[in-house]
């Protein structure tokens, strides 16, 4: 056999499953298209992505390599390429079984920014029937992922169960069995038995397995195991992912595990363990998931041998009041949780708590010795950013916000600091939330601007007439700030330095897709800010739980850390007053009324990465800021 036909054979048995079929197809293999497949196999993904860039402009199937280069974007994290690619793509251009690779595609680009909802209404127009074995693995892998975003624990359970028939790694199968497991042990003990399918299904033999480890005594647990091979027998969880399961069931400590590994729970009656108490399924399924995700990771990464247990509460389960009560009295040492404001009010304004809870929000009119309060609370974060225009030598405010009630909400509170500070606030101004076109909010914004050509930061001659405003603050998350920001330039508003919460901040540094803001000030979780941490519990050592983690919950991961470190730390807290300590989301510090203060770290955007600028100020009504020539009395 030839020499090249031998090379070709070779490389059409690395490529995935999709690429080699379409590549047997066009008959002829083109020689940047193997190279750009030989590149994906070995996850150079932006070196594959430019190949089948250069494919789709120079060969005469554009849409199809175009396909190939988003998938490959994605894959490299480049959600903002691969969108931009996949925007280009005709999909009446391209071949039926390239076509159902497309509708995937889009909706992993819908999964990637939260939209889970709008991924399942695209998954759900394919007849699974006609995709090929690859295909459907991705297809079922896409809709547990929606699922499980959306808090539908059982359904993500149920497409993992048929994914898992489709599944010959061995790794692959593990992984997919942890997952499983992970979703059904978030469902309420009641909710499985009742849902439970009779032998010998499959699905129902996991719900079995997670409620009898869940409630059985390690004593019995024997006994009951034998009980479920006899009624499943060749069940899928029987072998390697039960072996491991156990292990964890009888408190060895599991080394190999990673975060978000689910674990049992503590044995009632038994001494010592921390209740957690999550919205683990329902609407906020997804924050509980972060915070769960980072209160695990905090616990393997945590070396005393005598550290507690933690028992997983869901709080969708039934009431707060009742399920306190039962952790109580099963001897949990501490609470962590609840999350939901109601539930934390209900808690707070009980006055008979035996053991503390460190809630996982605030609310600032109820007070409980007996209950911390910590929390991201964006109102901290208007007040550090705001603090840091103040120290600054800011003081006249033009503030633009979304035309929402959170726009609302903040506009209230950085109005009401600002002034207590002594600052004035020159005009409000607020824009459509996630629009296109901003330019009438801005132009009525710049109106009371400074004219451009004064430069704010030069102490030249006092102007004649005090200037109008001396700086921006903006309220906006990621998506609006990249377009306000280039059509404040555009008003002739780059002259004006532009202040934020970390709303404006993705998580992630992306100098391509960032380099919109920069200049942009801003105050965040020093967890999220400082890219040379490398320790185990840093956001590179949790790369693979955060890429599992909708965005907008990610630093809900820094906040479960935090949780799960200060138990130990509020006794000292309250017998020293002047405390401190760092944390993955802050500075940390004991307030009045039992509330944690978080002391944020602050960054400004350049060359779309963004640089530290120090810890964010905690100022107080009459703080000074230094004397500016445009703040000197008339």
């Amino acid at each position: 056999m030839p020499l090249l036909i031998r090379l070709c054979l070779a490389l059409l048995v690395l490529m995935a499953a999709a690429c080699a079929r379409d590549t047997a197809r066009r008959g002829a293999v083109d020689a940047r298209a193997m190279q750009a497949e030989s590149l994906l196999q070995r996850g150079d993904y932006t070196g594959a992505m430019r190949l089948f860039q250069q494919l789709a402009e120079t060969s005469g199937d554009p849409d199809y390599y175009r396909l190939r280069a988003a998938d490959s974007a994605l894959r490299a994290g480049d959600g903002k390429m691969a969108k931009h690619l996949a925007d280009a793509i005709n999909p009446r251009r391209l071949e039926a079984v390239n076509g159902y690779d497309y509708t995937l595609l889009q909706s992993r680009l819908d999964l990637n920014v939260g939209l889970a909802r709008e991924a399942l209404a695209k998954l759900d127009g394919i007849a699974a029937g006609r995709l090929e074995p690859s295909q459907l693995v991705h297809y079922h892998t896409l809709r547990a992922s929606a699922y499980n975003q959306l808090g539908n624990m059982l359904e993500s359970a149920r497409e993992r169960v048929k994914l898992g028939q489709l599944l010959t790694h061995p790794d692959a199968v593990q992984k997919n069995n942890e997952a499983i497991y992970d979703a059904l042990a978030r469902i309420p003990e009641k909710i499985l038995t009742a849902m439970q399918p009779p032998p010998p299904d499959i699905l129902g033999g996991w719900m079995n397995l997670t409620r009898l480890v869940k409630t059985t005594p390690p004593a019995g647990l024997n006994t009951e195991l034998a009980k479920w091979r006899a009624r499943f027998p060749g069940h899928p969880a029987d072998g390697r992912f039960l072996q491991g399961l156990l292990g964890q069931a009888h408190g060895h400590r599991p080394d190999q595990a990673q975060a978000g590994t689910s674990l049992p729970a503590a044995v009632p009656g038994s001494a010592g363990f921390i209740g957690v108490m999550l919205p683990l399924s329902g609407p906020y399924a997804p924050a509980g998931q972060a915070l769960r995700t980072g209160v695990l990771a905090a616990y393997y990464a945590d070396a005393n041998p005598a550290k507690p247990h933690l028992r997983f509460v869901d709080t969708r389960s039934g009431d707060i009041l009742q399920l306190y009560r039962k952790l109580a009295d099963d001897g949990a040492k501490a609470v962590l949780g609840p999350l939901i404001k109601d539930d934390v009010a209900t808690l707070a304004k009980t006055g008979d708590l035996p053991i503390p809870v460190l809630a996982l929000n605030q609310i600032p009119e109820i007070d409980n010795d007996r209950v911390y309060q910590f929390g991201l609370t964006p109102e901290h974060e208007v007040e550090q950013a705001a603090g840091s225009a103040w120290l600054d030598g800011r003081q006249n405010a033009l503030v633009l916000a979304p035309a929402n009630q959170f726009g609302q909400r903040m506009i209230k509170h950085f109005v009401a600091y600002w002034r207590q500070l002594g600052g004035s606030i020159r005009t409000i101004k607020t824009y459509p939330y996630h629009s296109e076109d901003f330019a009438t909010s801005i132009r009525e914004l710049m109106a009371a601007a400074p004219a451009a050509h004064t430069r704010l930061s030069v102490p030249a001659i006092p102007p004649i007439e005090k200037p109008r405003g001396d700086f921006i603050f903006l309220i906006s998350d990621a998506r609006d700030a990249h377009l306000i920001l280039p059509q404040l330039a555009f008003h002739q508003g780059e002259h004006l330095p532009v202040y934020a919460t970390s709303h404006v901040y993705r998580g992630k540094a992306d100098s391509e897709a960032d380099r919109d803001l920069n200049g942009l000030i801003f105050c965040d979780t020093p967890w999220l800010l400082d890219p040379a941490e490398n320790g185990p519990l840093s956001y590179q050592a949790l790369t693979k739980h955060i890429q599992q983690t909708p965005p907008d919950y990610v630093r809900l991961i820094a906040l479960g850390i935090d949780a799960y470190r200060l138990l130990p730390e509020l006794e000292r807290f309250k017998t020293e007053p002047q405390y401190r300590y760092t944390g993955a989301t802050g500075t940390l510090s004991l307030a009045a009324g039992n509330r944690i203060q978080r002391q944020l770290h602050c960054a400004q955007f350049e060359d779309g990465v963004p640089q530290p600028r120090g810890i964010a100020p905690l100022l107080r009504p009459g703080d000074s800021a230094p004397a500016l020539p445009w703040s000197r009395p008339e």
